[in-house]
């Protein structure tokens, strides 16, 4: 009797008071069953009390309990649950009999305290095999990321004749929703139809979960929710998700009104689904809904509205957020912390992130990179860089925010000041000096940071840093990656190595508009016009529609081979077949492209007839035909235009200057010398390069800016003195 209350209390009752009752039962001194310490080591083991657990350890050693097989595992479970694999493998070393279900406790015991190998040669070693043992070491893979080798385990369980259960498919459609593989997907959902598993809830809603992440239809998602018998708020909420995530947001508004049981989770879809169309306002009603009715938001709801308000239009309403967090007392939560940071970083506002971040009590790795991007986006590279040095620990995505940060502070120097070629060394530098810093840390680096790497070494013209980025991305088996590929073709048509970017393209099986691109902007960039031209055809052969990039590297290929004719056409194609609006980059190229031929008049016409306002760059394209051509009246209007838009343009002074020198104006030679001097203007001082060692060299023409300067002046004067000394000895 006494037994059987004892059982009924720690089975029926609470956890905790279960527990308590089994420590009084130990105060009592009362005997007691082995399926009562059994059921208090489970107890024990869900809550992780791991000094309750030793007591009930030490109580059965004290009363000499005589314990079965399933009260010794029960025992190996709680070590393991709470994290004391030594003493597990202890009580394991003194059982005298062990069963299927002993393996596969240790088999999860070690694949939670993160010893997956350990897991797998216990699993190797087991005598014998049942479909729990199966189930646990393929959620033992899958959850600890090992997804690819889930779904091995579970193509061998089936070679084995084992027949999987609906815990079987549910870790291994997990599997191929992390690896986004719709094919294998497909093939378990033939082998839940053959064994009538689609019907049961759990397995048909993680089937439903796997096709709104990997599927682009919808309707694959309708079709698993419609064969689950006993649908619940979660299937109903997954196919709401499912509508969300491929933009059918009219249609998953229909699904959640006609929902008759609604729980905090729909209603977070229904808003994260808002947010993600860029249907923000009906997302912020739709949680005043949720509000009114007394539905309690959770740290999702918050976060998702926090995402929404991430455009400075919405800086208001993020604010009204940010109060509703402190009303509710949520303001210590870290997940909803790290996006406010993130929301404020994104509005500009860097100041409230900063206050946000320096507020929370703790943080985690999610903080600190929320941080440095806020700072990075706000072009604050000095703040960005003291945070990300003082970060405790760097994950993959801080690494690459600061790369990609340097990367393009590079890109903007040669777009603003392209004449300042050392600063964008030094920029560039820095990031490739992350690059290789991230690959000697515990952080690999992703095809993202192989991207970035690959473009830094593409913007400078390193061609050894870029074949030696290139090794080490086949190592690390990135080269299969488009976006890796499109990288390395840039990079190598931009050190001017044309045959290794076709290499790379014709290695490519489905080359995406970009990989055309990169080799069509290859062949224009090294003056490859005829090629280029031959190239497009090609393209447009294939099926690939051209855009903006593409035309801007047949204008400019036409322009080097003189082509006027062609490059009219593609102008005119771009227009009026493509659709594409001509940005002032195309207008420029027509500018260029008509001034090498000598047709001033109509370039000039050109730019007086553009729908958008010409800028420097354009007149300036207008300038220098004026100088190859000697137009001094031309290029005079031209300049003028420019020192409209730019006063201080010293490089429209001097080609202006030049332009009359070409006619031999001497008069406005000298006054444009004259303005030139009076407005204290310099000439951008020309720049070269060399590579030696994987390490790019800058020289500014009169500089003294490199750190070898004295040495190499040292080097350069005993050259000079042996060539006198020579010549000398010579006569």
């Amino acid at each position: 009797m006494h037994t059987r209350c004892s059982t009924k209390c720690l089975t029926v009752h609470g956890a905790g008071e279960g527990l308590y009752y089994f420590k009084h039962l130990q105060a009592s001194r009362a005997s007691a069953h082995e399926f009562e310490v059994s059921s208090a080591l489970s107890v024990s083991a869900n809550l992780h009390a791991l000094d309750d657990g030793k007591q009930i350890h030490a109580f059965i050693v004290k009363n000499n309990i005589v314990m079965d097989v399933a009260a010794w595992n029960s025992l190996i479970n709680f070590y393991f649950k709470c994290g004391s694999v030594c003493d597990a493998e202890k009580v394991l070393d003194e059982m005298s009999e062990r069963d299927v279900y002993t393996w596969t406790v240790l088999v999860n015991g070690y694949a939670l305290n993160g010893n997956l190998r350990e897991a797998m040669d216990c699993f190797d070693k087991m005598p014998w095999r049942n479909t729990v043992s199966w189930n646990s070491v393929i959620s033992a893979c899958q959850r600890e990321g090992c997804d690819k080798m889930a779904m091995q385990m579970f193509n061998r369980m089936r070679r084995e004749a084992e027949v999987p259960n609906n815990l079987t498919f549910v870790a291994v459609l997990k599997a191929c929703s992390c690896l986004l593989v719709l094919e294998n997907g497909e093939g378990i959902h033939g082998c839940m139809v053959k064994s009538w598993w689609t019907k049961d809830v759990l397995a048909g809603c993680t089937l439903m979960d796997m096709y709104a992440k990997c599927g682009d239809d919808v309707s694959d998602v309708w079709k698993a929710f419609g064969d689950i018998e006993n649908k619940n708020v979660v299937s109903w909420s997954i196919l709401l998700a499912g509508y969300t995530q491929n933009g059918k947001i009219e249609e998953a508004e229909g699904i959640f009104c006609g929902m008759v049981e609604r729980n905090v989770v729909s209603w977070n879809v229904m808003i994260a689904g808002y947010v993600q169309n860029g249907l923000q306002d009906r997302a912020f009603r739709l949680f005043g809904d949720m509000v009114r009715i007394n539905v309690k938001p959770n740290t999702f709801t918050l976060t998702s509205l926090m995402s929404g308000c991430s455009n400075p239009r919405y800086a208001k309403t993020g604010e009204s957020f940010h109060g509703y967090v402190i009303q509710v007392g949520l303001e210590t939560e870290i997940s909803i912390c790290n996006s406010m940071i993130t929301m404020y970083g994104e509005q500009g506002n860097v100041g409230h992130a900063r206050l946000v971040f320096d507020m929370m009590p703790q943080y985690d790795v999610v903080s600190w990179t929320a941080m440095v991007a806020g700072y990075v986006s706000n072009g604050d590279l000095f703040e960005a860089r003291r945070m990300f040095d003082s970060m405790p620990e760097k994950n993959l995505i801080a690494w690459n925010t600061m790369m990609f940060a340097y990367l393009q502070n590079g890109k903007n120097i040669a777009v603003d000041n392209p004449h300042k070629l050392h600063d964008l060394f030094i920029s560039v530098d820095d990031a490739l000096m992350f690059f290789h810093e991230m690959e000697t840390s515990n952080v690999k680096p992703d095809h993202f940071s192989y991207n970035c790497a690959l473009s830094a070494c593409a913007s400078v013209g390193a061609v050894e840093l870029t074949r030696t980025t290139h090794c080490k991305a086949l190592k690390r088996g990135f080269e299969s990656d488009v976006g890796v590929r499109n990288a390395l073709i840039t990079a190598y048509g931009k050190c001017g190595c044309i045959r290794e970017a076709e290499k790379i393209f014709s290695g490519m099986n489905s080359p995406d508009r970009i990989s055309w691109n990169a080799l069509l902007t290859g062949y224009s960039q090294n003056g490859r016009g005829n090629k280029a031209l031959d190239f497009f055809e090609v393209m447009q052969k294939s099926g690939i529609e051209p855009n903006h990039v593409t035309f801007i590297s047949l204008l400019s290929a036409c322009s080097y081979i003189g082509e006027v004719k062609k490059g009219q056409r593609f102008f005119d194609e771009m227009v009026n077949t493509h659709g594409i609006s001509p940005t002032k980059e195309h207008y420029a190229c027509m500018v260029d492209l008509l001034g090498r031929a000598g047709l001033l008049s109509e370039a000039e016409a050109i730019i007086r007839k553009m729908p958008i306002e010409p800028d420097a760059a354009v007149w300036g394209a207008l300038i220098g035909a004026c100088k190859m051509h000697e137009n001094p009246t031309i290029g005079r209007r031209a300049a003028n235009q420019i020192f409209t838009l730019e006063p201080d343009n010293s490089a429209a002074h001097i080609a202006l200057a030049k332009t009359f020198a070409a006619a031999r104006m001497w008069d406005d030679v000298a006054e444009a010398r004259t303005i030139f001097k009076e407005k204290k203007l310099l000439k951008e001082p020309g720049c070269s390069w060399i590579e030696i060692r994987n390490q790019k060299h800058a020289f500014l023409s009169c500089g003294i800016t490199h750190l070898q300067n004295n040495l190499i002046q040292e080097t350069l004067s005993s050259l000079y003195c042996n060539m006198k000394d020579r010549l000398c000895t010579t006569f």
